[in-house]
């Protein structure tokens, strides 16, 4: 788990735009990049294609002229970029292969496709066809196998939900939860957006710093998994007063919070398990334990239950992360056959002319 503390620039922002869930792949980028980007570039091509390469350069120029830029992070590799955004530009870079597809709405006036297959040599690749076609398979083999352990594990944490959701003190939690949100969030006409910080893949749970520098921060601690209970009421309040938000889901059910960001008031709550805080930081770490909210003599009651099922969850999920180690270590020999056929000379050249485009 990529947890602890760094550093973070101002104006570089990272974040995931899908994730790996019980319910299989699912994508935010039409949610992400809206009618605010006039401009959207569609990479398509291989693994080792260099669209990764392609957008880092992309966003070093643009922070070079000091401007914002947004990185999305590939959930199954978060040393990877699925897309990077460039707001006071309008301008978004994405990868368009699969699984994170983006819808082609305005062809040429608004979205352009970038074929870096165009970069690659035929020939070479067709001698290693039978090799490579092996190797997508598997690939797909081992995502199959881990959707269906993560299916499984979904099933599990909802029976565990049932159970404690018998012992919850929901009036409590909701009492609670208003006198803060009146206490703390004002009317700003803002909107809602979405941006994921944690993913689930070969490392198990992986997160970024996608709000470490908070200026306050209310840490949900949190031992019952309830805490996405106590986030659905910030955010009902929140969209009640219309408080410009920006939220975070949990990886493995996208339905559940796991962290809500206030930029008026720049105020973060979020759950302290998925949680990278900056170094040197200013904010204020204020925690809110949930086990007020549980009924102990209830809980009792169903203790040994609860238990098991937090074991066995854990352990499907261990299984599911080993099947996606499995796929990265296939995609790795996959993109270096592909790294072999590239001519990257010609893919720097065409890079440069469109850095010369973008920002003269």
């Amino acid at each position: 788990m990529f947890l602890g503390v760094i550093i973070k620039m101002k104006n570089k922002t990272e974040y995931f735009a899908g994730a790996n869930t019980k319910n299989g792949y699912v994508s935010c980028f039409n949610e992400i990049i809206d009618d605010k980007y006039k401009k959207v570039y569609i990479l398509k091509g291989s693994a080792g294609s260099g669209k990764s390469t392609f957008m880092k350069r992309v966003g070093e120029r643009a922070l070079r002229e000091g401007k914002s830029v947004e990185y999305i992070r590939c959930s199954a590799d978060t040393t990877s970029f699925d897309g990077i955004l460039i707001p006071e530009s309008s301008l978004a870079i994405v990868d368009g292969t699969a699984p994170h597809l983006m819808d082609v709405k305005y062809p040429s006036v608004r979205e352009s496709i970038i074929n870096l297959g165009a970069f690659w040599d035929d020939e070479k690749l067709k001698e290693r066809r039978r090799e490579l076609m092996s190797l997508i398979d598997r690939k797909k083999e081992r995502y199959d196998q881990a959707f269906r352990i993560l299916s499984a594990a979904g099933s599990i944490r909802e029976l565990r939900s049932s159970l404690i959701s018998g012992v919850t003190l929901d009036e409590k939690m909701k009492s609670f939860a208003e006198r803060m949100c009146k206490k703390l969030l004002k009317s700003s006409g803002g909107s809602e957006s979405i941006r994921i910080q944690t993913a689930f893949n070969g490392n198990g749970l992986d997160s970024l710093p996608t709000f470490s520098d908070a200026g306050s921060v209310y840490l949900i601690r949190d031992k019952f998994d309830i805490a996405h209970k106590f986030l659905k009421l910030i955010k009902r309040y929140a969209e009640k007063v219309d408080a410009q938000r920006i939220i975070s889901y949990d990886p493995i059910d996208l339905s559940r919070p796991e962290a809500i960001y206030f930029p008026q008031e720049d105020l973060l709550f979020v759950s302290e398990h998925n949680y990278v805080r900056l170094e040197n930081s200013a904010c204020v770490n204020k925690p809110i334990n949930m086990s007020r909210f549980i009924d102990k003599e209830g809980f009792k009651t169903i203790r040994q239950k609860a238990r098991a099922s937090y074991k066995l969850y854990d352990l499907l999920l261990e299984t599911a992360s080993q099947y996606f180690k499995e796929a990265r270590r296939i995609h790795e020999n996959i993109e270096r056959i592909y790294i072999r056929s590239m001519d990257f000379a010609r893919l720097t050249d065409y890079t440069n002319k469109f850095l010369q485009e973008i920002f003269g």
